[in-house]
């Protein structure tokens, strides 16, 4: 298996395997809540929520494809820092952030926000409330009732994500 280390090292992410990750963390959100992990399940599910708003985020901001998912970051941060002021990033894996920096450039790029992105950013800074990634080394935290939630946000993101950067 210590192929796919020097794999994933050769190959930086791009902004097309956003999608197609959120995607398949989604469904191992869904395999992990099954096998009896509630915050198991709201971690994977979380990641899904963060790559389809990164996902969106860069490409309303014009990003291609092909662009890597790092060179993008830190300029990122800066444009949200000049409209909003300094927002907390989490190592960039917050929701809150991904989903205001989504609303952010809908509005000084496209002159508004449709209202697809203003429920994506409502739901985002809900689901911000109780995800995080040191939720990695936490267990028994989520409730199955909360993690059962948590997956039908996700899954609304999950069903838009090709969509909320229009």
């Amino acid at each position: 298996m210590h192929w796919v280390r020097a794999a994933v090292l050769a190959q930086p992410e791009m902004v097309q395997q956003l999608v197609p990750a959120a995607r398949e963390r989604l469904g191992d959100a869904q395999a992990v809540l099954t096998g009896g992990s509630s915050t198991g399940s709201v971690y994977f599910a979380g990641y899904c929520v963060e790559m389809v708003l990164k996902h969106a985020a860069l490409r309303t901001e014009g990003h291609s494809l092909y662009d890597r998912v790092r060179d993008a970051l830190a300029p990122a941060r800066a444009r949200l820092a000049m409209w909003l002021g300094p927002v907390a990033h989490e190592s960039y894996h917050s929701l809150e952030f991904w989903g205001l920096l989504l609303r952010e450039t809908f509005r000084h790029r496209k002159g508004g926000v449709p209202g697809h992105v203003d429920e994506a950013v409502r739901r985002a800074s809900r689901l911000h409330q109780g995800w995080l990634v040191a939720l990695r080394y936490h267990s028994g935290m989520v409730s199955r009732v909360d993690a059962q939630a948590f997956l039908r946000d996700a899954g609304w993101f999950g069903a838009r994500a090709h969509e909320l950067w229009r």
